[in-house]
């Protein structure tokens, strides 16, 4: 490397490999000397590498933007569309050179003339930015955060997004079930419009419609359905009659038992966070509407059952409730009870994989496998 006071010839190249021993029949036609351009410190001092992966190198390209995110007291992230890195600041023992071309050893053809080609060095560099891709709850690209809002059943209304409490909700989903009631209509067989449209005048039309799309579903039976009961006169909005069939071409839709049953679990367990199991058990089945079954398999991500103490115990758990780096996770995790099974633990680790990160890694890291009665049980990797 050279300042500015003169250009390389092909003898000077060289003499200086022959004193690096190399042998010059084996080199590139092609030198390339570099020089130190005018300003290129104060150049380094305005500018800033970074490390970015083939994602973020074709979104650039392609004329992408990147958003920085985060508060001031955060660890600030950089978003694509669709992902998010983790931003840290790390130091070289060498160099690193910035330079505005160069020519690649595949560039260059074996059988051109020995030739010398000077290049200015830009800006000389002893830190970089890594980019580490990672899952963050609020810091967030705007695929992740709507993914992040759709699971979390976040309702956007006059341009803000909105997390309905418990209560609302079992109040609106009440309203539904009284007018499915009035209108003697079957559980299996409700009409949404006339229903939307008359408790939209109670309350906000987006909640009343975000609670029917969640706790009912489309039917999926065959077209002879009725929108009454059998032998029931029809009090519809449009009648049709003693046996009233649904309007031609209109779905008609029944309760999400899974859903609904998991949102009278919800409002138990907000009354209290550890519940007697039997006691819990009887209260649900005692709540839902007529036609809803239980199962504790709808608590998943919801409430977590201990069987290892007696009397056996429902405790309320949401993955929010949890730290979000993975070892405090999994201690809080071991402080509730000492064993879960894998399809127990993955509502709650399952954001912290990733495509390089799979769960069993994750569970060998962090958990101690034994087997009971033949099922695969994980607990602390280091006994209390």
């Amino acid at each position: 490397m050279q300042d500015c006071l003169g250009s390389r010839s092909i003898q000077n190249v060289d003499i200086i490999a022959e004193k690096a021993k190399l042998q010059v029949a084996e080199l590139l036609p092609k030198a390339q000397t570099l020089y130190f351009a005018k300003g290129c410190l104060s150049n380094a001092s305005q500018m800033t590498l970074v490390e970015a992966d083939n994602h973020i190198l074709e979104h650039v390209v392609q004329g992408g933007s990147l958003v920085i995110r985060g508060e001031p007291s955060d660890a600030a992230v950089i978003c694509t569309g669709q992902r998010t890195y983790e931003v840290r600041e790390a130091e070289t023992s060498n160099a690193l050179l910035l330079l505005d071309t160069l020519s690649w050893p595949e560039e260059v053809a074996a059988d051109q003339p020995r030739h010398v080609t000077d290049r200015q060095v830009q800006g000389t560099f002893g830190t970089y930015l890594e980019l580490r891709e990672c899952r963050h709850t609020v810091q967030a690209s705007d695929a992740e955060l709507e993914a992040a809002l759709r699971q979390c059943h976040a309702l956007l209304m006059d341009g803000q997004y909105r997390q309905l409490e418990c209560e609302y909700e079992f109040h609106v989903f009440s309203l539904v079930m009284k007018f499915i009631d009035e209108n003697s209509w079957s559980a299996d067989a409700v009409r949404r419009p006339p229903t939307l449209e008359t408790l939209s005048e109670l309350e906000p039309e987006a909640v009343v419609t975000a609670c029917f799309d969640r706790y009912l579903r489309p039917v999926t039976e065959p077209a002879e359905q009725y929108c009454c009961r059998p032998g029931e006169h029809c009090t519809s909005v449009v009648k049709h009659g003693a046996a009233c069939r649904r309007l031609p071409g209109e779905q008609l839709f029944t309760l999400h038992e899974d859903e609904v049953a998991r949102l009278f679990a919800r409002l138990l367990l907000h009354t209290m966070k550890t519940f007697n199991l039997a006691d819990f058990t009887a209260s649900w089945r005692q709540s839902v509407p007529e036609g809803v079954t239980t199962d504790l398999e709808q608590l998943r991500g919801l409430a977590v059952v201990n069987r290892e103490v007696s009397p056996e115990l429902v405790v309320r758990l949401q993955a929010t409730d949890l730290p979000e780096e993975a070892a405090g996770r999994f201690q809080a995790l071991f402080a509730i009870k000492q064993l879960w099974t894998g399809d127990e633990l993955l509502p709650y680790v399952e954001d912290l994989t990733s495509p390089t990160l799979k769960l069993g890694s994750l569970l060998a890291k962090h958990c101690r496998m034994t087997a009971r009665r033949g099922v695969k049980m994980y607990g602390p990797k280091h006994g209390h």
